[in-house]
């Protein structure tokens, strides 16, 4: 049996039923969504029906090889087409990773992804706007990892991105290096610390001047980004988890710095659960400040804009494998645009059942 081994590498333990564990489920239910465009002068609601679906299978590492693979998708459905008749989402994931001697780890981690959403474009239209989004993510992600002792671990990633998307939006790839730091403050805690740097190399749009006019060259956008995150159970019995995550990114353009940005987001999740119950709430709060791309540019106004997003879900344990659960949605944009008009505010309301096998 090697180092990095918890079992025999002769015994044929890779098609044995002890080595995965697979968790299914489906949910099926009703709701309400008031603003289904984000529109800040006509909003437009209407019921929806939305089912969806998760699937998880793991491997244990016990002999050194671990794999995850998830599926996530959702269909909603508009009682009333007033723009668009569903809302759609797809996320897959394929995950694997080898144990080496001296605590390394090598991965590689396949992602797609489908989207069909309202969407804010309005920092790409150069005027307060939302359009209907659809297209496709394809996401490569080749990893390596060192444990240090004391719980200390460093992870270097390199990823890179093709998106499809439908107009207004436009193709282009997404490439760069991630980079994390952590630390496991005992079993119930841990905090990290990552930087990464992206290029993305775009297909259709062109790069603007800083006023907004087209240069010659396609658009390319540097972007940083650093993001501190802790996460902590408050209980033995972990019954009770927090996750906070601080991050700061830039981008920069190739054209007049047009499309250039400094976005702050703070991001907190909260779980408490048990046997029967389980509650979930989300908040995240995003300010964008543009040096470049302005509203009353003679004025020397410059485009800001912040988001907050709020979520609650409750599920209560029916049946053995059924759970009801109900769950709300706000989305609230502002901007300093003229008469308010980057300004909305969405509320969704949905209800349900969830069944796990």
């Amino acid at each position: 049996m090697s180092e990095t081994n918890l079992i025999s590498q002769d015994t044929p333990l890779w098609t044995e039923s002890m080595l995965w564990d697979t968790q299914c489920a489906l949910d099926s239910g009703v709701g309400y969504k008031d603003n289904v465009l984000l529109s800040a002068v006509d909003a437009r609601g209407t019921a929806i029906s939305i089912n969806g679906f998760d699937l998880v299978v793991i491997r244990l590492p016990l002999d050194g090889w671990q794999m995850e693979g998830v599926v996530i998708g959702e269909d909603g459905r508009y009682w009333r087409n007033i723009g668009t008749n569903s809302q759609d989402s797809f996320n897959s994931s394929f995950r694997v990773q080898r144990e080496l001697p001296d605590r390394w780890q090598i991965g590689l981690e396949l992602r797609s992804l489908y989207e069909k959403q309202v969407l804010d474009v309005t920092t790409r239209s150069a005027a307060p706007a939302t359009a209907l989004v659809e297209g496709y993510a394809i996401t490569a992600a080749p990893s390596v990892r060192k444990d240090f002792k004391a719980g200390l671990w460093l992870q270097v990633e390199m990823s890179m991105t093709r998106w499809l998307l439908d107009a207004p939006l436009d193709d282009y790839w997404d490439f760069g290096p991630v980079a994390t730091v952590g630390f496991n403050l005992g079993q119930h805690s841990d905090v990290t610390a990552s930087y990464g740097a992206s290029y993305q190399q775009h297909a259709q749009w062109v790069a603007l001047d800083d006023y907004g006019r087209p240069l010659p060259p396609n658009l390319e956008v540097f972007q940083d980004q650093t993001e501190f995150a802790w996460r902590q159970y408050w209980d033995a019995h972990q019954h009770l988890r927090t996750s906070s995550r601080f991050i700061f990114a830039y981008d920069q353009d190739n054209g007049g710095g047009y499309f250039n940005y400094y976005q702050y987001q703070i991001v907190e999740d909260i779980l408490w659960q048990t046997d029967d119950w389980q509650v979930k709430g989300s908040a995240q709060q995003i300010y964008e400040e543009y040096p470049v791309q302005g509203v009353g540019r003679l004025n020397g106004k410059f485009l800001n804009r912040n988001f907050l997003v709020l979520s609650l879900e409750v599920q209560r344990r029916l049946l053995k494998h059924l759970k009801g659960f109900a769950k709300v949605e706000y989305q609230r944009g502002h901007s300093n645009y003229a008469d308010n008009l980057g300004d909305y505010i969405a509320r969704t309301f949905t209800c349900g059942l969830r069944w796990e096998f």
